[in-house]
């Protein structure tokens, strides 16, 4: 479906005020894209100024479908991001209902308004039935994108943190790296129907990806 702000190249975006998002955006900025924000309401702070000055926000949750859809229309291609790594029963949030509702939603809204181009960011480990809830959920939300009619791509990051002095810090490098590949992949089409892992052997190395220019 047309929309007139499709000629601004955006991009749905969700779960870009977390610390990958932040890379995610600036890297699409780079790319000529104007990403739109999903944000919940509290939130709006946690955009980088950078990134604030050249994108939209949209208030809402990725949980919510009448916000996807709200969000998502008009735009041309989708980054699904957002996810949780610690479940929250208290305030009714699980994995269940943060990777694979939330997902379901993006696909459903990516349907609606007819975006046919979708990266999604899964978690390296991640498979259906896995014994650790988290990887259980994030695989089967990556099941549904794989499964699909979306021309989509797949990434399994591993977690952006190496060890200095024996504590954990973040790897701004491969965040960067991570960033720059996922931000490359929305207008290739040689990587649809991909599935890009760290260190693989059988798989395109995003690492080059994010630098082939």
């Amino acid at each position: 479906m047309y929309s007139a702000f499709m000629q601004y190249n955006e991009v749905f975006v969700t779960g870009g005020t977390g610390l990958p998002g932040r890379y995610v955006c600036q890297a699409l900025i780079g790319q000529g894209f104007l990403p739109r924000l999903l944000v919940r309401t509290g939130s709006e702070g946690r955009i980088e100024p950078d990134v604030r000055e050249r994108c939209r926000v949209t208030p809402g949750d990725v949980t919510i479908l009448e916000s996807v859809e709200m969000g998502a229309q008009g735009t041309s291609a989708i980054v699904h991001l957002a996810g949780v790594w610690k479940e929250q029963p208290r305030r009714r949030i699980t994995f269940e209902k943060a990777h694979v509702h939330a997902t379901a939603n993006i696909l459903h809204s990516a349907s609606v308004w007819g975006i046919g181009r979708l990266i999604f960011i899964s978690v390296a480990g991640a498979r259906p039935g896995d014994p650790v809830p988290f990887l259980d959920a994030r695989g089967r939300a990556e099941v549904l994108v794989r499964e699909s009619d979306r021309s989509w791509t797949v990434f399994r990051p591993s977690p952006w943190y190496d060890l200095r002095d024996g504590k954990p810090r973040v790897s701004t490098e491969y965040l960067k790296e991570l960033a720059g590949a996922i931000a490359e992949s929305v207008h290739r089409q040689d990587t649809v129907g991909r599935v890009y892992e760290d260190a693989s052997t059988d798989r395109f190395p995003w690492r080059k990806l994010s630098r082939d220019r």
